[in-house]
């Protein structure tokens, strides 16, 4: 990584920003679970003394940040993991220069404009410039929503690819016009297969650190068709205005925001059943019993910890899960 350009951010933020002030941005999370060893971050961690018990998302965001050399770090201290503010002071022990952001929990539009003012300032990036890149971008992520459609209506893309293109819009591999073009060409080559069968299944909750968990489902007569965290990473309401932009996004704003959204979901994309994925050590998993309360709809808690494949007693309770849904 060029330490001079990327700028490493702990979940999504207002990303036409780094775009606009000539950085290049990069989801730390995605570094992370898609490198060959994954493993290795999460074991730099331990080696300078994080805790095993505690997650290990954070543990490969930190091993990240330490063994890729990125020197600077955009920590969103409110509205994500309730680890990231000591992960912050961490990182500003060993030399790192952390930005910190915050999406305030009432979705306060004041407080949010500020906070992408104080962040826009922080990064230098033109006004101008920033104008462009976000009209641009809106281009982009209207290739994704159609990707997400492709998925739940036309059924020829598949829940691992759906979870990827939007989960990838967090940083758009640092470079959003060849991400568009990526876009593209996928969107052709998609529209060439045939209708992928499957009980339409959904999956909620933040992406999953374990490994095959689409591609068990889908072998297993289930198409996810649904990604909620990682379609709100995409944007997928679409606004001119930046603040109204991220105000709109569900992810940070608690529970019952979220839940709407989910709700809205269910029924346009006929969905039977939900997977609820759940990090260990994560306080999000709470959020479990209002879910499973609210959502007028079968529900099946995974809770993973590394990242590794799916373990025979989860493999069990999802093909168990599935024939129920099936038999409904």
């Amino acid at each position: 990584m060029d330490k001079q350009k990327t700028i490493g951010f702990t979940t999504t933020i207002p990303v036409e920003i780094i775009f606009a002030s000539g950085n290049t941005p990069c989801d730390l999370n995605n570094v992370f679970i898609t490198d060959s060893n994954p493993m290795r971050y999460i074991e730099r961690a331990e080696k300078d003394g994080f805790p095993k018990s505690m997650c290990n998302w954070v543990k490969g965001i930190y091993g990240v940040v330490m063994e890729e050399h990125v020197n600077t770090v955009i920590a969103v201290i409110e509205g994500d993991c309730s680890n990231t503010l000591a992960l912050s002071e961490i990182l500003r022990y060993k030399g790192i220069k952390v930005i910190p952001f915050a999406y305030p929990y009432d979705r306060d539009r004041k407080i949010l404009k500020r906070e992408i003012e104080k962040l826009t300032k922080a990064l230098s990036a033109d006004i101008e410039i920033l104008a462009v890149v976000d009209e641009e971008i809106e281009g982009v992520r209207s290739n994704l929503a159609l990707i997400d459609r492709m998925t739940w209506h036309d059924k020829v893309v598949t829940g691992q690819e759906n979870h990827l293109w939007l989960v990838r819009a967090s940083d758009m591999l640092g470079d959003y016009k060849k991400y568009n073009m990526m876009a593209e060409e996928f969107i052709k080559d998609a529209q060439k297969r045939k209708e992928i069968e499957g009980i339409n299944i959904g999956y909620i909750g933040v992406p999953p650190i374990l490994l095959d968990l689409y591609d068990f489902c889908e072998s297993n007569g289930a198409h996810v068709v649904y990604n909620e965290t990682q379609r709100q990473f995409a944007l997928p309401h679409s606004s001119k205005n930046i603040v109204k932009r991220y105000l709109n996004y569900t992810y940070p704003y608690g529970i019952f925001y979220r839940i709407a959204d989910i709700e809205g979901e269910i029924k346009r994309r006929n969905l039977k059943g939900l997977i609820h994925y759940v990090q260990a050590f994560c306080y999000r998993i709470m959020e479990d019993v209002i879910l499973r309360d609210m959502l007028d709809i079968p529900v099946i808690t995974v809770e993973g910890d590394l990242p590794k494949r799916l373990d025979t007693r989860t493999k069990l309770r999802i093909e168990a899960f599935i024939e129920m849904l099936g038999n409904r």
